[in-house]
């Protein structure tokens, strides 16, 4: 029982070390890929008009100009917006060497126009929650040309979703070892007669004790 436990406790101390380690280190989204779209003219303080990544940013737009975050934002603002992100054009597998802007500058710098967005991988860096995750605008509803009126304030794009972090996976299988592991000792002596573990158990106490001491009996009788 004493191995057993000292091998938890090992176990234990690994996860603590494991969690620590990954508490510090960027999250990236390489899980699947999902469809997002709000719709022309589509209210953008509904929930359902909002791409809701995490509890901090929301994104969405107007029905003319750029993207904002519905969750500190009520409207967009030029070399803001939408605040607490930053974008790149790029790989999801490069995003710790690429170089990152607000929205605005990379969708009229970097590229030449919102709508030229369209169709360009790029990776969004979520910054109040430390995350990466690769978007691909399918659609950008502009205004007319000459700043006309706008067309809507529609877009549309692909984006990576979350998958379960590595430390977790194996957080949960050095886990499952460790209680395989105690569940095989148990076993062996659950599964073991009662009578062989007596005798096992006394034949260990009969080597640490040593030979019965006591006045030597005479080998006969005069």
């Amino acid at each position: 029982m004493n191995g057993t436990t000292h091998s938890i406790r090992s176990i234990s101390s690994s996860v603590i070390l494991l969690l620590a380690i990954s508490a510090h280190a960027a999250t990236v989204w390489d899980g699947p890929t999902i469809s997002f779209t709000k719709a022309n003219y589509a209210n953008p303080l509904l929930a359902e008009n909002q791409d809701r990544l995490t509890a901090n940013v929301w994104i969405t737009r107007g029905t003319a100009q750029g993207l904002y975050n519905a969750n500190t934002e009520s409207h967009f603002t030029h070399f803001l917006s939408p605040a607490g992100t930053e974008w790149a054009n790029g790989s999801l597998e490069n995003y710790a060497t690429l170089s990152y802007t607000d929205w605005n500058h990379w969708a009229k710098g970097v590229n030449p126009s919102p709508p030229a967005t369209v169709g360009v991988n790029a990776v969004v860096h979520l910054i109040p929650d430390d995350i990466y995750l690769s978007v691909k605008f399918t659609s950008w509803s502009a205004g007319a040309p000459g700043g006309g009126p706008s067309y809507g304030g529609g877009f549309s794009y692909l984006r990576s979703t979350p998958v379960p972090e590595p430390s977790s996976l194996l957080l949960f299988g050095i886990l499952g070892l460790g209680a395989a592991l105690a569940a095989t000792r148990s076993s062996y002596f659950l599964t073991r007669p009662m009578s062989a573990c007596v005798t096992q158990k006394n034949a260990v106490r009969r080597r640490a004790i040593g030979p019965p001491s006591g006045p030597t009996l005479p080998t006969s009788i005069p």
